[in-house]
């Protein structure tokens, strides 16, 4: 009995099989697979399989929703990810047949071809920081330090002597605002909060509140700067969102890898010779990214800045970078830190 029950089940399952084989009358994508990993440099090769007695009359090739090729039936593609975006890209092959059209899609993985290059420190300047300040964001101008504060019921936007660390002009915000990331462009002090889902500009002499802008396929709000054409915002993620410097919109993202995958938990952020800074949240490193790409092309460790003589009870992790950019002096500190440093930077 028990083996005639399984001679019958396997009997099914074959006819099964042979059912769905059968009858499978899509093309689909023979390469690449679904989720495949290349460098940047590296070629992707494209081609599509027909059932049997199946052909298209033309095959039309797209990244992104970016046109790149079209050819007949199953012929190979071959894309060139030399100057591809960084990231997940969507591979589409619109099918035309008979009159008809399918659309057949594929994901492919660039990530950056190079290892980013390996930075420590040396301090050549120490100055005074409140450690009352939950820095999440810092910016030098004119001789002045600008920081937002953050935390519930403390958070807010401050100008502080560099010399002195004494703060010179305070605004509070309101108990249920939570102060993120700061940018300054001419004579506007834009701060971010952190998931109130709201982004506040301040005339920059006066701390008077001039404006809001709410985001938008951003999450929530950590770091901000801007290159003066655009502002670029992080969320906590591997994404980093472009937004127009008049109206705050965002106007899309890069996608944040180095040589081994993504780089999340992007947070405080400086715009330095054409390059982007990230603090990495509780961590002790820095890294640098192409704003064109989002390839991480060198990484900060600034483990040890912070002696232990100096940290107290309530010191929290590294996060605030400022940089003059006449002076070309760059500075960092942390979350109630009691120190700020000017530091340079020493390649490994």
């Amino acid at each position: 009995m028990k083996k005639t029950a399984y001679f019958f089940l396997c009997s099914l399952l074959a006819l099964a099989s042979c059912t769905n084989s059968s009858t499978n009358q899509s093309a689909y994508f023979l390469s690449p697979e679904a989720g495949t990993s290349v460098s940047v440099g590296d070629e992707v090769k494209l081609q599509l399989r027909f059932p049997d007695g199946k052909s298209a009359d033309s095959v039309v090739y797209f990244v992104d929703d970016v046109r790149f090729s079209a050819v007949k039936d199953s012929q190979l593609v071959v894309f060139s990810t030399t100057t591809a975006k960084i990231g997940s890209r969507l591979f589409t092959a619109k099918v035309y047949s008979g009159g008809e059209a399918e659309e057949l899609s594929t994901n492919v993985l660039i990530k950056p071809a190079q290892a980013p290059e390996q930075f420590s420190y040396k301090v050549v300047g120490t100055f005074a920081h409140d450690t009352s300040s939950y820095t999440q964001g810092l910016e030098f101008n004119d001789g002045m330090l600008y920081e937002s504060d953050g935390e519930y019921g403390s958070s807010s936007l401050r100008k502080v002597d560099l010399k002195t660390g004494k703060v010179l002009k305070k605004q509070d915000l309101a108990n249920e605002v939570f102060a993120e990331g700061l940018s300054i462009l001419g004579d506007k002090l834009v701060q971010l909060t952190w998931q109130e889902n709201v982004g506040l500009v301040y005339n920059k002499n006066s701390f008077v509140l001039q404006g809001q802008f709410p985001y938008q396929n951003s999450r929530e709000g950590w770091g901000l700067c801007n290159n003066g054409e655009r502002f670029y915002k992080s969320d906590g993620t591997n994404q980093i969102y472009l937004l127009n410097k008049d109206t705050y919109q965002e106007e899309g993202f890069i996608e944040v890898y180095n040589n081994q995958g993504p780089v999340d938990q992007l947070n405080e952020l400086e715009f330095i010779d054409g390059k982007i800074y990230a603090n990495v949240y509780q961590t002790d490193k820095i890294v640098i990214i192409d704003p064109k790409t989002g390839a991480v092309t060198g990484e900060i460790d600034l483990s040890g800045i912070l002696q232990p003589k100096d940290r107290y009870a309530n010191t929290d992790v590294l996060n605030g970078i400022a940089y003059d950019s006449a002076g070309k002096k760059l500075y960092v500190t942390g979350k109630n830190w009691a120190k700020l440093f000017q530091i340079i930077l020493v390649k490994n």
